[in-house]
């Protein structure tokens, strides 16, 4: 997978190059292939995915995650929006040519003042790490799962509620488990791949207890209940997320060690990455 880091552009300054080699380090983290619970045909699978090599269900169109400062808006043409897009030469032949999902942002300061948390920088970029490699990699890999993670509600207007993954999420959320008030109608096709893109992230974070870890006092709620911060609650509360993660996820992701993640996002922008390239 392509990390693309902004340099000195639009007025803001360049995300530093350790960041970009935490996210790398991040990235083998995730697909640690000596995690007992792999297994290995399926990640190789999920890795050829994300690469969108010949046979794959996005062939051709390779993934990327972008990595940028702050936010949107502290760009002189904010790159998330179409006009942004355009004033950068290049960038809209590069996104319509390529895989590509969330930002992750380098002292985030879209919330308001910038966190100067390690705990929070972990959370930023797992979030949005997790949304590109759930959507373009994790789909796919083990048998069945292109079909019952299929996140593309505006592809697939009519079939989209038949999924594990949308069966899943709907099971929380008819129970007030999952409220993504962002989204509002979950059965609108135009609305939904985005509940079903963070309930599978909030479904994976909370398997491998990081809200309990890393969310600001350890809570989501009212988006993800409390009683759904560890598996035991998951699977009393929401079972078929606790199948879904461990048929489809569980084979092909392995949980980063928490000690490991401190380490390198350490407060204040310490810690090292550890990276060296392959």
């Amino acid at each position: 997978m392509k990390i693309v880091v902004a340099g000195a552009v639009g007025g803001q300054k360049a995300v530093p190059d350790e960041w970009a080699k935490k996210v790398a380090r991040a990235i083998e983290l995730l697909t640690n292939k000596n995690d007992p619970n792999i297994d290995i045909t399926a990640q190789e699978k999920m890795l050829r995915i994300l690469e969108g090599t010949s046979g794959t269900w996005h062939e051709g169109y390779p993934t990327v995650q972008r990595v940028a400062y702050g936010s949107g808006v502290d760009y002189d043409s904010n790159p998330l929006t179409d006009s942004g897009v355009l004033s950068y030469a290049g960038y809209k032949t590069f996104l319509d040519t390529h895989s590509v999902n969330d930002m992750v942002w380098y002292k985030n300061s879209s919330s308001g003042p910038v966190s100067l948390s390690g705990d929070n920088d972990i959370q930023e970029l797992f979030e949005h790490l997790l949304h590109t490699i759930h959507l373009f990699g994790v789909r796919g890999a083990v048998n069945g799962s292109e079909e019952a993670l299929n996140w593309d509600s505006e592809k697939n207007q009519n079939t989209f509620q038949s999924t594990a993954l949308y069966n899943a999420m709907k099971e929380a959320y008819d129970k007030g488990f999952f409220q993504p008030d962002y989204v509002g109608d979950i059965t609108d096709p135009s609305k939904a791949h985005v509940a079903l893109k963070e309930y599978l992230y909030l479904l994976n974070f909370n398997m491998w207890e990081f809200g309990s870890e890393f969310w600001e006092n350890q809570s989501l709620s009212p988006e993800w209940s409390d009683s759904m911060r560890t598996p035991a609650g998951i699977q009393t509360n929401n079972p078929l997320g606790y199948d879904l993660y461990n048929t489809y996820v569980k084979p092909v992701l392995s949980r980063p060690d928490v000690a490991t993640l401190r380490s390198i996002f350490q407060d204040n922008d310490s810690g090292f990455s550890g990276y060296a390239p392959d």
